[in-house]
């Protein structure tokens, strides 16, 4: 074993040590402290320990934003090495000077997880980003990878239940791809036609000859960085852009079969175009290139449970969840189903600051949270990670947009080979109709019908919105807990059936689903 290695493998301890530590905290002052070590660590070790630092600098819940913001350095200020050190790799790729072909260049270089950027000028004008691969790095992953399971600590417990091998899998193969650069200019090419007659998507160009696996130069293109937008963009203009951005990973996703895996802030810019938002793409080394029967299947799993017309099972099954884990919690999939894609199923602007999905999902899971985490196909956790990146832009955005139109308008043109595709029942099959449509209250006084309120099923949520202070208060005083009324709506999966009666001397109160 080198020196090196042994170096990078010592470093894991006092970074286990590190993360145990943010875990074990029990004070926000000693969270805030362990988080910053634990920062500063991920940011030394570069190669993987840096970018799940980056994947930890931000999140789709927004319990846990304070640990967001600790994380938030990774996503673009860790040391990057000296000028004289990327110079000398630069004329070595290149064979000449590096004057020679430059005529300007930001010494200081944007340290990233496995390498580091320079804004440059060309001698013909052209200004470039080049991105110059840390030297060792290829080795100091293979060795992060065989220590894959330290992951656990930071993200809790992934060991324990996990297919680690298949996961160590995906991982390696998406950090090959990221560490070889002619590769990843390919990657950028291929994107760039699927969005060239799209002028809300800017790919920049590569400049192939200056190129190799080491060293990828890119046309420059410039924009806001994510946290300029929220404070600087009109509401109208973060909305267009949420817009956009939803688009890019639903178009990515099902009909380019290509998109963005690494959504963390890094990786973007965003400019306004004549009041049209336009979305910057860096970094295209790890990139989500499902399957087209993969990208049915998800397609037909969100038709299924926006319709409420077929069992997830089946469709979950084929997308390789676990059947040994899965089955103990079929009767429950409709539900999680129905709650994971909430967005795509309200037919109206949807403020994901509502959806409380973490909270939800532990009520309706309950002990069978742990068989859902360890079900969950290796295959998938880079879509995943998308979806949580797109998740949280959209939340930072503060506009909520209609992701059931969007969605609804992406899938239209593959409406056929989404109902003829073949699918082996299996068994369990679980009915949809185990998750209610129809939220209905209804307010009876002297034998009339005063009130008679319809929601979707989902405005169970929202419950106390719906009741005038009157009502709260007699309901209140009758000794009904609302809350724990929608609580156990929860934890029953949303079914149908009776949410709580009110009887008194001037009112009768049903509210039910159904």
């Amino acid at each position: 074993m080198s020196l090196k290695t042994i170096q990078r493998t010592a470093g894991y301890a006092g970074l286990a040590a590190s993360a145990l530590s943010v875990r074990r905290a029990t004070s926000a002052r000693a969270r805030s402290s362990a988080q910053d070590h634990l920062c500063q660590r991920l940011g030394r070790l570069h190669g993987l320990p840096q970018k799940v630092g980056q994947m930890l600098s931000f999140t789709s819940n927004p319990e846990k934003l304070d640990a967001a913001e600790a994380f938030a350095p990774l996503q673009e200020s860790a040391e990057p090495l000296p000028w004289p050190t990327i110079a000398r790799i630069l004329a070595a790729a290149w064979g000449r000077p590096v004057l020679e072909v430059l005529a300007e260049v930001d010494t200081k270089g944007h340290a990233a997880s496995l390498g580091q950027v320079h804004q440059a000028r060309l001698l013909d004008g052209t200004e470039v980003a080049i991105k110059v691969q840390y030297p060792g790095i290829r080795q100091a992953v293979q060795t992060d990878l065989k220590a894959l399971g330290w992951l656990s600590l930071p993200l809790g417990n992934l060991r324990r239940g996990f297919d680690l091998e298949a996961y160590r899998l995906v991982i390696g193969s998406c950090l090959a791809t990221e560490l070889d650069y002619q590769q990843e200019a390919a990657q950028q090419d291929a994107m760039g036609r699927d969005w060239e007659a799209d002028e809300a998507v800017i790919v920049p160009r590569v400049v192939q000859e200056l190129s190799d696996e080491t060293v990828l130069v890119t046309q420059w293109e410039s924009g806001d960085h994510w946290t300029e937008v929220p404070a600087a963009w009109s509401p109208g203009e973060r909305r267009r852009l949420a817009n956009t951005l939803l688009r890019f990973f639903l178009q990515g996703l099902f009909h380019h079969g290509r998109m963005q895996a690494d959504w963390h802030p890094g990786n973007f810019r965003f400019r306004r175009n004549g009041g049209n938002p336009q979305v910057v793409v860096y970094d295209f080394g790890c990139l989500v290139r499902p399957e087209p029967r993969q990208r049915l299947l998800l397609a037909r799993l969100i038709r299924a449970t926006v319709q409420q017309d077929e069992s997830p099972w089946p469709l979950m099954r084929e997308l390789g969840f676990q059947e040994n884990w899965l089955q103990p919690l079929a009767g429950k999939l409709p539900a999680v189903c129905r709650l994971l894609l909430e967005p795509f199923c309200t037919r109206r602007p949807y403020d994901l600051h509502d959806w409380k999905l973490a909270e939800r999902m532990e009520a309706v899971l309950a002990d069978d949270r742990w068989n859902f985490r360890f079900a969950g196909p290796p295959g998938l956790v880079f879509v995943l990670r998308a979806f949580h990146g797109v998740i949280h832009y959209l939340q930072g955005t503060g506009e909520p947009i209609d992701w059931h139109a969007a969605v609804q308008e992406t899938l239209a043109p593959l409406q056929s080979q989404i109902e003829n595709l073949a699918v082996t029942a299996g068994e369990p099959v679980v009915a949809c109709t185990s998750v209610a449509t129809w939220l209905r209250v209804r307010v009876v006084r002297e034998g009339r019908t005063q009130v008679q309120l319809s929601q979707p099923a989902m405005g169970i949520e929202r419950l106390e919105e719906l009741l005038d202070d009157e009502l709260k208060q007699r309901i209140l005083l009758a000794g009904i807990d609302l809350q724990k009324s929608v609580e156990a709506v929860r934890s029953r999966g949303y079914a149908p059936g009776p949410v709580f009666e009110l009887v008194d001397e001037e009112k009768e109160v049903r509210v039910w689903l159904e």
